[in-house]
């Protein structure tokens, strides 16, 4: 992805700034549309979370989606799509953007709760 925030570091994970009086669901189906083309998929609530870093404060609201289709990609924000595993994700953690490896590692470990039930 194009970064203004981190350039040149990747982002697991699709999102944006949240509109005013849009809930974090409404922004994530409008950012899925937006960046990655994606629309009409059913997406699933992950969780809300704080990240806090001396420089970087976000509030996120995370969305799971599963889509099989084809990718149209925004080219101001989106340059490239790299498919990679979690595994491989988090091995090359540090060529990510510090807050997407925080959330992908509570993505993570809801995948991991959420496959124990």
């Amino acid at each position: 992805m194009i970064k203004d925030y981190c350039p040149g570091f990747l982002d697991p994970m699709a999102g944006g700034v949240v509109q005013a009086g849009e809930s974090y669901e409404d922004n994530a189906i409008r950012e899925a549309e937006e960046e990655m083309g994606v629309s009409g998929v059913p997406l699933t609530y992950v969780t809300t979370f704080l990240y806090n870093e001396s420089y970087t404060v976000v509030w996120g609201g995370m969305f799971e989606c599963v889509y099989d289709g084809q990718l149209k990609l925004q080219p101001e924000e989106v340059s490239e799509v790299l498919i990679m595993s979690a595994a491989d994700i988090m091995a090359r953690a540090n060529e990510f953007t510090p807050d997407g490896i925080f959330a992908m590692r509570l993505y993570l470990d809801w995948k991991a709760h959420d496959a124990s039930k």
